[in-house]
């Protein structure tokens, strides 16, 4: 991957091509966007943007995809700019991560009441999609994005999607996928201009106790509201999950246990997805309070 963040780094020209076609890829386009506002100027970064977004508006133009859902792409490519940005200024995964809380959860909504046809007609395709899968005679012609999220809405046990959960689904995954894209952003950046840094970065990734108790309020709140909120409190949940694997990947490193741990841990959550990631969110809330690295650090030393 090194040598694509060298392309990327050669000019805007050799950036917006990357932003441009790494639509082919997951993560490639947004993750260019984030290392030009991390290495060089939000004004090359916008540029850069607008090449990545091209692809996303050719295919709304066409019809060929749900205007909320497209747009919901570009707000993903907003929102990783500016989060690029804030831990650019701030130098702190925590100030990056509630920037992106934020931008991507009003974008969403402001998308939602700007455009209730287009959200309603997906409502209703969901709805059918919701239904052909609980009598197992889902199309080969629908959108396998609809499919993602009618599962979703299955395995939390929905009878009918709403607004709330679909835009939450939305602002969930923009979420997400900001925050894979920044990781390997600054990962890339950490590759050419300064060694080890990123991993040093991740270790020490660690919330205060008022913003870890912020948002683990906000995510109980969420999963004690009607299901459709569930998808709210996942979004909420994401800031300490990122917090709880920094702890597990710290204490790797101060053991000395070995990367085939870090394997298990990814793989599991391939797997158990739901029980893992709700540990990890434990276990990055009790992070914030007890600082377990810095203990077993001093234990070491001892």
């Amino acid at each position: 991957m090194r040598w694509l963040a060298e392309f990327i780094m050669r000019g805007r020209l050799q950036a917006s091509v990357v932003a441009l076609l790494g639509n082919l890829v997951p993560l490639i386009s947004p993750a260019a966007v984030a290392l030009v506002v991390l290495r060089r100027n939000l004004a090359d970064a916008a540029l850069v943007l607008l090449w990545a977004a091209l692809p996303v508006v050719l295919i709304m133009a066409l019809g060929d995809a749900s205007p909320v859902v497209a747009i919901s792409s570009i707000i993903g490519l907003v929102t990783v700019l500016a989060a690029a940005q804030v831990l650019k200024v701030s130098i702190s995964w925590q100030y990056a991560l509630l920037a992106m809380l934020a931008v991507a959860s009003m974008a969403t909504i402001a998308l939602g009441l700007a455009m209730p046809a287009s959200l309603d007609a997906l409502l209703t395709e969901l709805q059918q999609v919701l239904n052909s899968l609980r009598a197992e005679s889902v199309g080969d012609s629908v959108p396998a994005f609809s499919v993602l999220m009618a599962v979703a809405a299955m395995g939390l046990g929905l009878e009918q999607v709403s607004g709330t959960y679909v835009l939450g689904f939305l602002a969930l995954l923009t979420v997400v996928n900001v925050t894979a894209s920044l990781l390997l952003a600054r990962w890339w950046q950490a590759l050419l201009y300064n060694p080890g840094g990123f991993r040093q970065e991740f270790h020490r990734l660690r919330l205060d106790r008022a913003v870890a108790g912020v948002l683990m309020a906000g995510m109980i709140g969420c999963n004690l509201a009607p299901g459709d909120y569930l998808t709210w409190g996942g979004l909420l949940g994401v800031p300490i999950l990122l917090a709880g694997l920094g702890v597990v990947h710290g204490t790797v490193q101060i053991l000395q246990l070995g990367t085939h741990w870090l394997v298990v841990l990814y793989v599991g959550l391939v797997f158990l997805l739901v029980p893992l990631s709700m540990a990890l969110i434990g276990l990055g809330f009790l992070d914030s309070f007890f600082d377990f690295r810095t203990r077993l650090a001093a234990r070491g030393r001892r």
